[in-house]
């Protein structure tokens, strides 16, 4: 309970600060996660959406606060990237906030499984080697995203956008492939090869039907061509995986000079 009188107290003082500050209003609250919450304002004049986030109330004097600071610091770094633009940052109180560019288009979930959209193996390879592109130049930044899933990357007019980078991270360098357990929370790029092992599964059993009512492995079930199945392999660290991006692209033109 009084951590709902809070985030009512700050829900408050938030629409005090948009209304006296800005030309935006607070249309709606669209979003809650474990640390932030984020609504979706309008332009007074031109009627333009963007979307403010705020840290939740609760973790204003955590660790929490500096991960929230550093996720917008992130987004400004890779500003020239296809990631969400900052317009502009500050407290509220002691509660820091963003306003950032509202990313129109669906995510690749919505595509998938709500517009029943289907990825072909070529499909595949190109949106493979568009996320590619842009990890390469994120970890040159010296930055590893950790949550490359379907709902965090946004497909409008056939061009992606990486939302959410709430669970980023710097690159730890000294951290050794080999002695990564959990992939997902490393600090390496391999946490992002690795999500993307999983993207491109996604993609491709999004042309898939089932003839069993068995369970079955997806190298089964999706019978790709042994040189795409070794790929997602070395993604999913079940074979060597790649050291970078970089490595992981270059496999990536060879792959697709024999599929395509």
């Amino acid at each position: 309970m009084i951590s709902l009188l809070k985030e009512s107290k700050y829900d408050r003082l938030l629409e005090q600060f948009i209304h006296t500050n800005t030309s935006y209003s607070i249309i709606n609250r669209i979003g809650e996660g474990s640390y932030g919450i984020a609504y979706l304002l309008e332009h007074k004049k031109t009627g333009k959406k963007t979307v403010l986030k705020r840290l939740k109330a609760k973790h204003r004097h955590t660790k929490n606060k500096l991960k929230f600071l550093q996720e917008v610091m992130f987004l400004k770094t890779l500003s020239s990237l296809p990631v969400p633009k900052v317009y502009m940052e500050g407290f509220i109180e002691e509660l820091p906030f963003y306003i950032m560019e509202h990313v129109e288009g669906d995510t690749f979930e919505q595509a998938i499984f709500e517009r029943h959209e289907t990825f072909s193996i070529v499909d595949t390879l190109t949106k493979t080697e568009e996320l590619l592109n842009i990890m390469i130049i994120m970890h040159e930044q010296g930055i590893v995203h950790r949550d490359l899933r379907i709902p965090n990357i946004i497909l409008k007019n056939d061009n992606m956008t990486i939302i959410d980078f709430g669970l980023a991270t710097k690159i730890d360098h000294s951290v050794r492939i080999d002695q990564i357990d959990n992939p997902k929370k490393a600090a390496s790029p391999v946490s992002d090869l690795y999500a993307l092992g999983h993207f491109m599964l996604f993609l491709l059993y999004s042309t898939y039907s089932p003839t069993s009512k068995k369970s079955r492995s997806w190298q089964e079930e999706l019978a790709l061509p042994t040189i795409l199945q070794n790929y997602i392999e070395q993604l999913l660290m079940i074979q060597t995986p790649f050291p970078n991006a970089i490595a992981a692209k270059k496999q990536l033109q060879i792959l697709k000079a024999e599929l395509v």
